[in-house]
């Protein structure tokens, strides 16, 4: 059974990476892929997001990019999206390997029934929110992903050999968030304190993650064209100066209704619930060191964010399953159980099936509409709003921007009207930032070509959709014939 939940979750993570189209939070896109851009020539510094200027942003993520985006051009392949879609398959490629081998050393080690190796195996790959965060090309998801490579090489012998190669995942993982260092300190305390391991070899280790820093002043230096200790600038910025908390504030416990929120009720309060007990039976475990530190002291900062936490979620899970199955070891599964477990699976079901088809952006996906259809014959964007690529949080986007186009921002009718007819223009697509434009050009036709709504709820006139609903539509004007 644990095989095809493998290559079921794998099915899964592969279909998720193809219709995921877009990020999460604006950070995974303008401060990765605009960041290369920058390295590439395509935007300026003063365009970027404040934190450029700042020097306080990791730039292996971006060299990476910049790096792959260069052989992609050498051969050929320009289209952005194609290339984004090949970063998500590559992160849910990498992803699903690593949960897959610390999964086959767990279910041998903590869950002895076949029953909850399954019910284990399934939670970390299948799980509503699982695929769609683990196929995301982010700082989140590189972290963790050399967070667990590394603890999946201490659950073998504690040789030097061994421990040098975790100190230099872990420094990789530093690399791509900072806030790893949360996490690097977990198991540095607990190798000592409760793993007992020697002194001399826990120094060798950290004295690797000394040597990947030292590679991170060099590379980002070279990236922000002077010399620059990143890690220190962030944390000036972001802790002691306070400037993360100008994007808002929460109250110590706020990752409690946070994360019940986020992963949806009756799952989130299961997996809460469950992981609370398997902390209490797990407490000295690596896992569950790694884990606390890490919510403890996010929660101490006073901006929060749920995707903060993702470096952590193997961690989470496992846990939390382990706690379920301790919780009735010695206990009868009652009616109630059972219904809220099955109300669970098909609430995880419709989750999960929506998640892996539904793009999580849908301006992103608007400009792949755009970069598909535009031609040399129809090069022309009008928008009724801001420029088209400023849409995603009022940053000028260049990645998927196509070349050789105009974009205008023409905010009334009557002034798109009269732009059409001075310069003649024979055709364009206009981007309207409502469901319908019900406008009326003289010798054009208005034909909606995009929308993420059908047209048929027009006929519901109950609800003014202008109002209920926050979208955009394209619309393909094309001068009539005389």
């Amino acid at each position: 059974m644990i095989q095809k939940i493998k290559y079921i979750g794998l099915a899964v993570f592969i279909i998720t990476a193809f219709f995921s189209v877009g990020h999460i939070q604006s950070d995974e896109y303008f401060q990765i892929m605009e960041f290369a851009q920058y390295k590439l020539g395509q935007i300026n510094a003063s365009e970027l997001p404040w934190e450029f200027n700042e020097r306080m942003r990791p730039s292996l993520q971006p060299w990476l990019a910049y790096l792959f985006i260069k052989i992609f051009h050498f051969i050929g392949l320009e289209n952005p999206f194609y290339i984004a879609t090949i970063f998500r398959l590559l992160s849910a490629i990498l992803m699903w390997s690593i949960f897959t081998r610390l999964n086959d050393y767990i279910v041998n080690k903590y869950f002895k029934e076949s029953k909850w190796q399954n019910i284990f195996y399934a939670s970390i790959l299948l799980l509503w929110f699982v695929p769609f965060i683990s196929v995301r090309f982010s700082s989140e998801n590189y972290a963790a992903l050399f967070l667990l490579l590394s603890l999946l090489t201490l659950t073998k012998t504690r040789s030097y050999g061994n421990l040098i190669f975790i100190g230099f995942t872990l420094g990789i993982s530093f690399l791509f968030r900072y806030q790893m260092g949360i996490a690097i300190l977990a198991i540095y305390a607990h190798l000592l304190f409760i793993d007992k391991t020697k002194f001399l070899k826990v120094l060798t280790s950290g004295s690797i993650i000394i040597l990947i820093i030292a590679l991170a002043i060099y590379l980002d230096s070279l990236f922000y064209n002077q010399l620059t200790f990143a890690p220190l600038n962030y944390l000036k910025l972001n802790l002691i100066d306070g400037k993360a908390a100008n994007f808002g504030t929460s109250p110590f416990f706020a990752y409690l209704y946070l994360f019940l929120a986020f992963a949806a009720p009756p799952i989130s309060f299961i997996l809460l619930a469950s992981y609370t007990k398997g902390v209490i039976i797990l407490k000295k475990h690596l896992f569950v060191w790694v884990s606390i530190f890490f919510i403890l002291i996010h929660s101490l900062i006073g901006h929060k964010e749920v995707r903060f936490l993702f470096p952590i979620m193997y961690l989470f899970i496992f846990i939390a399953i382990y706690g379920l199955m301790t919780y009735f070891k010695n206990k009868e599964i009652k009616k109630w159980h059972r219904r809220l477990f099955r109300v669970s699976f098909v609430i995880n079901f419709l989750l999960l099936v929506f998640m892996m088809f539904k793009p999580l952006n849908g301006t992103v996906k608007l400009y792949g509409f755009l970069y598909k259809n535009v031609s040399e014959k129809n090069n022309l964007i009008i928008s009724t709003s801001k420029e088209t690529y400023h849409f995603l949080v009022d940053l000028k986007s260049t990645f998927y921007r196509p070349k050789n186009i105009t974009s205008l921002a023409i905010y009334s009718s009557e002034n798109i009207k009269n732009y059409l007819i001075k310069n003649n223009i024979k055709t364009a697509f206009l981007v309207h930032n409502q469901l319908y434009f019900d406008e009326k050009f003289d010798n054009y036709e208005i034909k909606r070509v995009y929308s993420a709504y059908p047209s048929w709820i027009k006929s519901i006139k109950f609800i003014d959709w202008q109002k209920a609903i926050r979208t955009k539509s394209v619309y393909l004007l094309t001068q009539k014939k005389k």
